[in-house]
């Protein structure tokens, strides 16, 4: 700046700006400038600074991201849904994922694209028998290998306390990759205290000052076990850090979040500063353009824009679930730090990518103790049990109607505590969030699905309520419902009838509501009368106010993990036929309700 400059030096660089303003003009022009020549270092200095404020972004600077998020444990290839790879899979080449094509993947881009960061949105913990019989230390081995720069953390990250929580932070923190937590306080938490997340970092690439910032859905403190942890609200802690970044001269800001895509537009659209948001929780898929598998339907575009009222935009990305694929952008700034260009779209990691063989012989030391957990034969089913995007968060699903019917049974086959009862419980509900992953059809199930499909490890309870507060349940389950939310809150049922109409306002919905009857020697359903008492088996994780229900008043403790009540109703039951059986309806008005892309719903699929 020429304010620094020594006199003379100062005084030479006025006259050579003079000569040169002068030399492009015409002589009248010239006679004016010369008229105004004492003035013109008032217009130098501002010039100059000017062009030294515009180094901090280089024209142009191209930022590229790597991205994955909802990992859930998938440390092994899977098939395309999600589920365990068969040997026939494999031998047919058919199967996707796995930490070890990511690890080539992102070591192919980096050497490729020299700078690019690789990002985490949470949820790397819970999903598979990997993660059931290995808990945090599988995470750990595999998370630090992978070359990761910058993560945040997922609500599933809490599941196992802040104890499990500070045994991975502490690993990620030796291996030199960073959680962001901008919204995110420990101070209360006496497992967490030591441990500090910085609100956010900052990096130069090409000499170019990037900001990143980090965050965890508010409301992980209902869906998972944060201790004293808080967390502020995603847009506050956000805005906040960002105008921090900002007046430090950082214009390139990226947001790591694990809130859900709709939530992720909304912060984007409300905070200004940032430009590119890499977002997780909900599990969806993004693309531009063709040349997706058949089996997925993007829910929005890749990189998705937004659109703000100062003119400016911000993109946001997301990568489905379980690394099957891995999410790529590259996105251009003008000369003030703005979105300009972008470019980019998830990877399908399938066999054309090699799997990293330092990442297999890691996965090896491991292996022997979960293969021999996984391959202990269950049962077999004839269909197929479904989860394929998720479809037990948005309707009756014949997954959840097995599951469900195991949790009646468990109870329900004991010996009544009256002798006019001919059951002591009426039903069973449980959080269709909570089943995770497919069963395939014509396949023996092996110990592997049921951990895979139902991996928290959850006690199964008897909660005794009114029928005023079961119906409040039901109306919670759909409060919300959104095909791009998905929330797990939607509740899958055994010896329960409900019908909604999306139509009506929420708390309205709950059309009719029946139960099983237990004082009667032949079971039917009745409608549920607001006080009458009933008596339903559910989870702890429900009981407890998991997914924002109510905390159970009355309600057993202790009971069998979730995962052996299915095994036992499976071995019971098998061959497994589930059906859909009209347990749950879904109307909006007069006509029933069209989930886009499902098999069950849309005549058009």
């Amino acid at each position: 700046m020429t304010a620094y400059l020594p006199r003379k030096k100062k005084a030479a660089a006025v006259e050579r700006m003079k000569r040169a303003v002068c030399s492009a003009q015409s002589d009248s022009c010239r006679a004016m400038n010369d008229m105004r020549a004492p003035s013109l270092l008032a217009l130098v200095v501002p010039l100059l600074f000017s062009v030294r404020c515009l180094a901090q972004v280089q024209a142009p600077f191209t930022l590229t991201v790597l991205h994955t998020n909802d990992v859930h444990a998938h440390i092994e290839e899977s098939t395309k849904y999600g589920a365990m790879c068969s040997d026939k899979d494999k031998k047919n080449k058919t199967c996707v994922g796995g930490v070890a094509r990511i690890k080539t993947k992102v070591r192919e881009l980096k050497t490729q694209y020299p700078g690019a960061l690789f990002m985490n949105a949470g949820d790397f913990f819970q999903g598979t028998a990997w993660y059931t019989v290995l808990k945090e230390k599988i995470i750990s081995a595999v998370m630090t290998r992978m070359d990761y720069d910058y993560v945040c953390l997922g609500n599933h990250e809490f599941d196992d306390g802040p104890e499990g929580l500070a045994h991975h932070l502490l690993a990620l923190q030796k291996a030199n990759v960073t959680v962001v937590g901008t919204n995110t306080n420990f101070s209360e938490e006496p497992a967490l205290r030591n441990i500090s997340l910085p609100k956010s970092v900052t990096i130069k690439i090409n000499n170019v000052s990037v900001g990143i910032v980090g965050a965890v859905l508010p409301e992980t403190r209902f869906l998972s076990n944060t201790g004293k942890v808080t967390f502020e609200d995603e847009i506050r802690s956000i805005r906040r850090e960002a105008e921090i970044l900002e007046k430090k001269g950082v214009k390139v800001i990226v947001a790591i979040t694990h809130s859900g895509y709709p939530r992720d537009i909304e912060i984007v659209r409300q905070v200004e500063q940032l430009d590119l948001l890499v977002g997780g929780h909900t599990n969806t898929f993004l693309y531009h353009g063709q040349g997706y598998p058949k089996e997925n339907t993007p829910e929005g575009d890749y990189p998705t824009v937004v659109n703000r009222t100062d003119g400016s935009v911000g993109l946001v990305v997301q990568d489905y679930w379980f690394g099957k694929f891995l999410g790529f952008v590259r996105v251009s700034f003008d000369n003030n730090g703005k979105v300009a260009n972008w470019t980019g779209n998830p990877i399908l990691l399938n066999s054309s990518v090699e799997e990293d063989k330092g990442m297999l012989d890691l996965i090896e030391c491991y292996k022997e103790n979960v293969t021999r957990a996984i391959s202990e034969v269950i049962g077999i089913s004839k269909v197929k049990l479904e989860q394929a995007d998720q479809v037990c968060r948005l309707r009756e699903c014949n997954l959840g109607n097995l599951i469900a019917d195991g949790f009646f049974s468990y109870y329900a086959d004991r010996e009544s505590s009256e002798p006019d009862l001919w059951s002591d419980v009426n039903g069973a509900l449980f959080n269709g969030g909570a089943v995770r992953a497919p069963i395939p059809q014509n396949r023996n199930i092996t110990m592997g699905h049921i951990l895979a499909t139902m991996p928290f490890g959850m006690s199964v309870v008897v909660m005794t309520l009114n029928g005023s507060e079961l119906r409040s349940m039901f109306e919670f389950s759909v409060s919300n419902y959104s095909y791009e939310k998905k929330l797990g809150r939607f509740l899958q049922v055994s010896g329960i009838r409900v019908t909604y109409n999306l139509q009506y306002p929420r708390n309205c919905r709950v059309v009719s509501l029946q139960v099983l009857c237990r004082r009667c020697k032949v079971p039917r359903y009745e409608a549920v009368n607001d006080t009458g008492v009933y008596r339903i088996v559910t989870t702890d994780y429900i009981t407890k106010g998991g997914d924002g229900y109510p905390k159970a008043t009355n309600a057993t403790t202790g009971g069998p993990a979730d995962y052996s009540v299915l095994v036992g109703h499976i071995r019971k039951m098998t061959p497994v036929k589930s059906a859909i059986e009209g347990r749950i309806t879904l109307l909006n008005g007069s006509q029933p309700v069209i989930i886009p892309g499902d098999p069950v719903t849309d005549p058009l699929f």
